[in-house]
């Protein structure tokens, strides 16, 4: 989480975001995975291709992230964008399979920064790609109406 708040505050820097609105979107970052404290760790830690079920109860952490957060007055925002960093722009996403007319640009901007992060770390399964490939798979999402060309941009300008 804590490369994933500093790619997503870099980012916003680079835009020009208010120095508030930095620190909101590095606690984000900080943030978007907390609710994989609800996940099993034999499945978190699992060395291998997780069954559909598994997979599954995966995906519902972005839920989590969005219960935990909603608890928390005054942080409306952080709680937005930190839970609706797997959302899609045509609608595929989730949890709550949004589309692009209700994602704002600080979601897209996490969406894209987890997406980087993901391809290019180490795990236990596979080794990080390279900056070159992991922008060739993300061009390709961004073709295909999964994630914010223009918010890829951004993040690649910033990096």
């Amino acid at each position: 989480s804590k490369e994933i708040a500093d790619l997503a505050f870099n980012v916003s820097k680079h835009l020009g975001y208010s120095d508030e609105k930095c620190k909101k979107m590095r606690i984000a970052g900080l943030l978007h995975d907390i609710g994989k404290v609800a996940i099993p760790s034999k499945i978190l830690d699992k060395n291998g291709p997780l069954t559909k079920e598994e997979f599954s109860i995966i995906k519902s952490h972005v839920y989590y992230t969005s219960m935990i957060l909603s608890k928390i007055d005054g942080i409306n925002d952080i709680t937005e964008w930190a839970s609706s960093h797997h959302e899609k722009l045509n609608g595929t996403g989730y949890p709550r399979k949004l589309s692009s007319k209700d994602l704002s640009e600080e979601s897209r901007i996490m969406a894209v920064c987890d997406i980087y992060q993901a391809l290019t770390e180490d795990r236990p399964y596979r080794k990080g790609l390279s900056k070159d490939k992991a922008f060739a798979i993300m061009d390709d999402m961004a073709s295909s109406n999964l994630i914010c060309n223009k918010s890829l941009s951004y993040l690649k300008e910033a990096l």
